[in-house]
C-alpha cells in the first residue's frame, strides 16, 4: 500500500496570517485608545486631542493593512510577476507560451494529467499517433471526467491507413507500430463500455473516439477549446514516424498568441477524421481481455534505507535515449547524485499483476517491451532471463516473450537496474540512468 506524505509548512501563508493577525491586533489598540481616551482625560486636557488622533491614526493603519493584506497583496504580487515575467521573457508572454519541455519524460515530470485535467469544465481533446499511452495510464481518468459530465474527444490513426506502413518502414526493425494502434483501439472500446454501463451514466457527455488516415502533424492535449480558460500542450515540429524524442509546448488562451494556431491546426485534423466504427474491433478482441502496464506509477522500487518498496519516479532523459509508447523512463528520483554518478548504482524495481485462476493457459500474449541505461536483469515470478538487457538507444526496444512465465494469481516481475560507474564524471547529467517498459498479456475470457 503507497503512504501518502504530506508537505513541509506553507511558509508564505504562514507568514500571510501573521501579518493579517498584527494589523487586526493594531486596529484593536488604536481603536480602544480612542475609545478609552475620553474616560480618563477631561474635555479641556491639552493632550486629549492628540491622543484621540494618533490612536485613530493608528487604528486607520491597521485597518488598511489588514485591506491590502487580505484582499490586495495577492493582486498585487501576481502583478508584478506578470510584469517580471514579461521584462525577462516578453516572446514568450506575448503569445501564450507557459513552458516548453524537451521530451515526454521532461513534460510529465512538469505536469500530470490530473493536474492538466482538474480543472476542466466542458471538453478535452486530445490527438496522436496511437495514444496508447492515453488508453493505458489515462483510461480510468477520462472515464471518470465522462460520468461527471464532460466530453472527451480522442485522434487517432487508422489501422488500416496506408500511412501505417510508411511511418513503420520509417521506424525500421520489429513493427510494433500497428499493434500500438490496434491495442490503443481495444483499450478504448472497452472504457466505452464500462461508460455505458455505469449505474446512474445519463449519456450527458460522452467519449468519442475518431481516425485519420494521414501522417500526423503533430500530437496535442486541448483543454476547454476556444474558452478563456484554455489550455493545449502541441509537439513542436513535424512527426518523424520513430520513437525520437519530440519537443513540446504548453500554450494558453491570449490574444494574438500562439493558441489560435495550435486551435486552428487540431480542428483540421478533427474536421478530415472519421467516427471509430467499433464493431471490426470486436472482432479482433470481444473475447479477449487485454492488460497493459507501462513503466510509471505502476512500478515500485526497493528503498534500502527504509527497507520498504516506494514508487518510482519519472527519471530525466538521456538526449541519446529513446522512448516506448505509453511509457516513462523511471528511477528512483528525478536524478542521480554526483557521487552516484561516480561511483556507479544498482537498484531493484518491481511490477505486480494479477491473472484471473483458469487463465494462465488461455494466455494469447505475454510480451514485455524494454530499455534500460546501462544494464537490467530481469526476473518473473523467480524465474531468472539469462540476457542482460540494455539499448537504450536501440531503434526498437527489446522484446521479450514472459508467456510461459506468467501464473494464476499474482505475478511479480523484478528487474536489477546497474549503472555502471564513471569516477570522470563532473555533474549527474554525464552518467543518467533509468528504465522504461511496457507489458502486454493477452488472454481468453
Amino acid at each position: 500500500m503507497r503512504k501518502s506524505f504530506k508537505s513541509g509548512p506553507n511558509i508564505r501563508q504562514w507568514v500571510h496570517d501573521r501579518i493579517a493577525f498584527l494589523a487586526v491586533v493594531i486596529f484593536v489598540v488604536g481603536a480602544s485608545i480612542n475609545i478609552a481616551v475620553d474616560q480618563f482625560l477631561s474635555q479641556d486636557n491639552i493632550w486629549l486631542h492628540p491622543i484621540k488622533e494618533f490612536s485613530l491614526l493608528i487604528a486607520l493603519i491597521g485597518i488598511v493593512s489588514f485591506g491590502y493584506e487580505v484582499f490586495l497583496r495577492d493582486l498585487t504580487f501576481r502583478e508584478y510577476k506578470q510584469a517580471l515575467q514579461e521584462i525577462l521573457n516578453p516572446d514568450a508572454v506575448r503569445l501564450g507560451i507557459q513552458g516548453i519541455y524537451k521530451n515526454r519524460s521532461e513534460l510529465g515530470s512538469a505536469t500530470s494529467f490530473e493536474g492538466l485535467f482538474k480543472k476542466v469544465k466542458r471538453e478535452i481533446f486530445i490527438g496522436g499517433s496511437s495514444l496508447l499511452s492515453i488508453s493505458t495510464s489515462s483510461r480510468e481518468l477520462l472515464k471518470e471526467k465522462v460520468l461527471k459530465g464532460i466530453n472527451v474527444k480522442l485522434l487517432l490513426m487508422d489501422p488500416d491507413s496506408q500511412v501505417v506502413e510508411l511511418i513503420t518502414k520509417q521506424g525500421g526493425g520489429k513493427h510494433t507500430f500497428l499493434n500500438e494502434i490496434k491495442t490503443s483501439l481495444l483499450l478504448l472500446q472497452r472504457v466505452q463500455d464500462e461508460i455505458e454501463e455505469t449505474a446512474g451514466y445519463s449519456g450527458k457527455a460522452k467519449l468519442i473516439v475518431h481516425t485519420y488516415d494521414t501522417i500526423p502533424s503533430h500530437s496535442f492535449i486541448s483543454v476547454d477549446s476556444g474558452d478563456s480558460t484554455g489550455v493545449i500542450i502541441a509537439d513542436i515540429g513535424p512527426y518523424l514516424g520513430r520513437s525520437t524524442p519530440r519537443p513540446s509546448m504548453m500554450v494558453v488562451n491570449k490574444k494574438n498568441g500562439m493558441y489560435d494556431y495550435w486551435q486552428e491546426m487540431n480542428n483540421l485534423m478533427w474536421e478530415n477524421s472519421k467516427p471509430v466504427n467499433f464493431t471490426p474491433v470486436e472482432s479482433l478482441g470481444s473475447k479477449t481481455k487485454t492488460l497493459v502496464l507501462s513503466s510509471g506509477r505502476e512500478t515500485d522500487f526497493y528503498d534500502t534505507q527504509t527497507e520498504s518498496w516506494r514508487p518510482a519516479s519519472i527519471a530525466q532523459m538521456d538526449p541519446g535515449w529513446r522512448t516506448i509508447k505509453g511509457s516513462h523512463w523511471i528511477w528512483i528520483r528525478e536524478s542521480a547524485t554526483l557521487e552516484e554518478a561516480k561511483t556507479g548504482s544498482q537498484n531493484k524495481f518491481r511490477v505486480q499483476f494479477d491473472i484471473p485462476p483458469g487463465k494462465q493457459e488461455s494466455i494469447i500474449r505475454a510480451e514485455l517491451l524494454l530499455r534500460s541505461d546501462d544494464a537490467c536483469h530481469i526476473t518473473v515470478n523467480d524465474v531468472g532471463m539469462n540476457q542482460e538487457f540494455g539499448g537504450s538507444d536501440y531503434p526498437d526496444p527489446f522484446i521479450i516473450d514472459i508467456e510461459k512465465f506468467i501464473k494464476d494469481g499474482e505475478n511479480t516481475i523484478s528487474f536489477e537496474l546497474i549503472c555502471f560507474a564513471k569516477p570522470n564524471a563532473e555533474i549527474p547529467e554525464d552518467n543518467r540512468t533509468g528504465l522504461i517498459y511496457r507489458l502486454h498479456i493477452e488472454y481468453r475470457e
